[in-house]
């Protein structure tokens, strides 16, 4: 059972991973500010889908930017829900939860520091995360809620499968909801990410997709998923 919540897990850094393969446009090198308003335009687009304006995205039709947002977050749990076989209600019900997570997201992007890359201007950025605790208290919730079904073998018998993966997604999402409502940070990390060029023909810049990975992995806590 906790293999398939690991593979949701895996949905949250897989949007921001596809995210910033996404690529700023302009015709002029860009600036230290043009390399920070960037990275927190990408983090703010996918997490809280409010982000400053003023950067376009060479990638995406403007004012389509929040729709391609929704599309990467479908596709992603999507896929997902096939491989964990989680049905048509479940898979709404994550999707809620997901877009409330990235919503409580903690990051703070910081000053850029100047970098020559083969003569082209970059910009090494940190970004500190606090990553969010969403998934505390799930291992125990959902073994508290096995040992209460399989202790009454006459009403287990009497379940069908998608009851009995009811009952037990009401107790997780119970834990996950309450977890988002009074939401928990573990300690702040600095990922430093290269902003430099991605298409020097079009003169497009951007993060990486190894960038967007790192970024992925330490917005949220695995903590409560433990072997």
């Amino acid at each position: 059972m906790k293999k398939r919540f690991r593979l949701l897990a895996a949905v949250l850094a897989a949007v921001i991973t596809c995210s910033v393969l996404l690529s700023g446009c302009g015709k002029s090198a860009p600036t230290a500010t043009d390399a920070q308003k960037y990275v927190q335009a990408v983090l703010d687009l996918m997490c809280t889908g409010d982000y400053d304006k003023s950067v376009k995205f060479a990638d995406v039709e403007e004012g389509k930017e929040l729709e391609m947002r929704d599309q990467m977050i479908d596709e992603m749990l999507a896929s997902v829900s096939q491989d964990a076989g989680f049905g048509e209600d479940i898979q709404a019900r994550f999707r809620e939860f997901i877009v409330k997570a990235f919503a409580s997201c903690k990051y703070t992007v910081g000053e850029p520091v100047k970098t020559d890359d083969s003569g082209k201007p970059g910009y090494d950025v940190p970004v500190t995360i606090e990553p969010l605790k969403i998934f505390a208290g799930a291992s125990e919730s959902l073994e508290a809620e096995m040992t209460e079904l399989t202790s009454d073998t006459e009403k287990l018998m009497e379940m069908t499968e998608d009851e009995m993966y009811g009952v037990i997604f009401d107790a997780l999402f119970k834990v996950l909801d309450g977890n988002l409502e009074n939401p928990q940070y573990g300690a702040g990390e600095e990922i430093v990410v290269h902003y430099g060029l991605l298409d020097e023909k079009e003169n497009l810049y951007g993060l990486d997709e190894e960038a967007g990975s790192r970024l992925g992995e330490k917005l949220f806590s695995m903590e409560g998923l433990e072997e």
